[in-house]
């Protein structure tokens, strides 16, 4: 598996390695906001990345060390040292059930401590985690649950500009629990999602410019189902031409 790019590395999170007070953090965040991470059965997220088929610390690779020995190894076109004293910037895990797995289907997610969001460090950790997921364990479908909150909109935004497409919305679906006082609420959830063709395939997909909105996305869908739909009609004959006076009368 690759572990680095440009700017950051991946730690396999472990016992050796879990208890950081930042990672703390980053996980009470994600229990607040992510689908995955707030359905755990066991809510420590050590327990969760022994169930995840990566769960991996997000460090900046001039600061970090890249381990040598397990699955993590360093890729032969990037084989320069790398520092000790790494500073853990964030977590990204790719997680999969039962079903989902004989299914070729996971589940991707990230989170990037505040002071480092914006500078390009979660695209580039995602990167890693799909290619991994694409071309090491051969998933045919990586998907990103988004549920309907303050975060959202950024999140989309990074799976889209990585060539994620938005697949829909489940009105309603997911329950957060009760926690801190406040009442459990059932929130809206998105779904994005990665075929692997599409992978094979993301340097031509790639959005250039502007990342598309949701809404963008949306309309983009709907012209193509309505272009699929009137392909079907009319292999089926059920469109018929006319003209334009016949259709008036």
């Amino acid at each position: 598996m690759l572990t680095q790019s440009q700017n950051v590395a991946l730690s396999p999170l472990d016992f050796t390695n879990y208890q950081n007070a930042l990672l703390g953090v980053l996980w009470n965040e994600l229990m607040e906001g992510a689908v995955e991470p707030m359905q755990a059965p066991v809510p420590y997220l050590i327990n969760f990345a022994e169930d995840c088929l990566l769960c991996a610390i997000v460090m900046l690779k001039d600061k970090y060390e890249v381990p040598l020995s397990g699955d993590f190894t360093i890729p032969l076109e990037e084989e320069e040292e790398v520092s000790n004293g790494g500073e853990a910037i964030g977590l990204v895990y790719v997680t999969a059930a039962p079903a989902q797995s004989a299914a070729q289907e996971a589940n991707v997610g990230i989170i990037i401590s505040e002071s480092h969001r914006r500078k390009g460090y979660a695209c580039e950790a995602v990167e890693l985690a799909l290619k991994w997921a694409f071309e090491d364990l051969k998933f045919h479908r990586i998907q990103a649950a988004l549920m309907d909150d303050a975060q959202r909109d950024r999140a989309m935004r990074l799976f889209v500009g990585q060539g994620f497409r938005h697949e829909g919305t489940r009105r309603r679906s997911v329950l957060k629990p009760e926690r801190r006082g406040v009442v459990g609420v059932w929130k809206d959830v998105t779904y994005l999602a990665m075929l692997d063709t599409e992978w094979a395939l993301r340097n031509m997909l790639k959005h250039k410019g502007p990342v598309p909105t949701l809404w963008d996305e949306m309309f983009a869908r709907h012209a193509r189902e309505r272009e699929e739909m009137v392909k079907w009609d009319e292999k089926h004959n059920r469109v018929r031409k006319v003209s334009s006076t016949e259709t008036l009368r």
